[in-house]
Order: structure tokens, then C-alpha cells, then sequence
């Protein structure tokens, strides 16, 4: 018998423009593990804000260091280290990294 697909599960309303097509990117793939369900597609979602966050605080990094702006790098710097940290904690709850595949399990490619 073959497997059935998972319903597709709706994108937070939260979600728009890129970051819905981020959801369309991650969820089905994640619905796949057996890792994202109706009762936890905020924290996707959350994940996917997070993820947002860190790349364009990324960009602010590298503008202060460019512009000789060590303070506002520093500064920068902390809130990518902050954002990381819950990436790695949401991804962790998701099965994104390999290492939280392999505590749940669950097949790693």
C-alpha cells in the first residue's frame, strides 16, 4: 500500500510575502519527518521569524564592520548570538539540525 501525504498544513497568518514562501519551503518537508503537525505549526513558524531576523541582523553586522563601527558590532553581534541560540532551540524541536534527527530517530540524509 502506498503512503499517503500528509495534508498540507496552513501557513501562520502571520507569515507573508518571503517568509510564507519559507513555509512552503520547510513545512511539507518537516510534515515528512512527522516533526510539524497542526498542534505546533507556531513554532515553525516562530522558527521561520527567528530565521528572518537573523539574516537581516546578519546584514547589520557586516555594514558595522565595513563602516568601522565596532560598538554598533558589537551590539549587532549579541542579538545574532541571541537569535542563534533560539534557532538552534527551535530547530532542536523540529528536527531541523542532523544531531536532532538523530536523537528522535529519525532518518538522516
Amino acid at each position: 500500500m502506498a503512503e499517503r501525504s500528509p495534508s498540507p498544513l496552513p501557513c501562520p497568518v502571520y507569515l507573508g510575502g518571503a517568509l510564507a514562501r519559507r513555509w512552503e519551503e520547510l513545512a511539507p518537508e518537516l510534515q515528512k519527518l512527522g516533526t510539524l503537525d497542526a498542534l505546533n505549526v507556531d513554532l515553525c513558524g516562530k522558527y521561520i521569524l527567528a530565521e528572518n531576523e537573523y539574516l537581516k541582523v546578519s546584514a547589520l553586522v557586516q555594514e558595522a564592520i565595513t563602516n568601522g563601527a565596532g560598538d554598533d558590532a558589537t551590539k549587532w553581534i549579541g542579538v545574532q548570538d541571541k537569535l542563534t541560540k533560539q534557532l538552534l532551540t527551535l530547530g532542536a524541536e523540529l528536527g531541523i539540525t542532523p544531531s536532532a534527527r538523530r536523537a528522535r530517530g529519525l532518518p538522516v540524509e
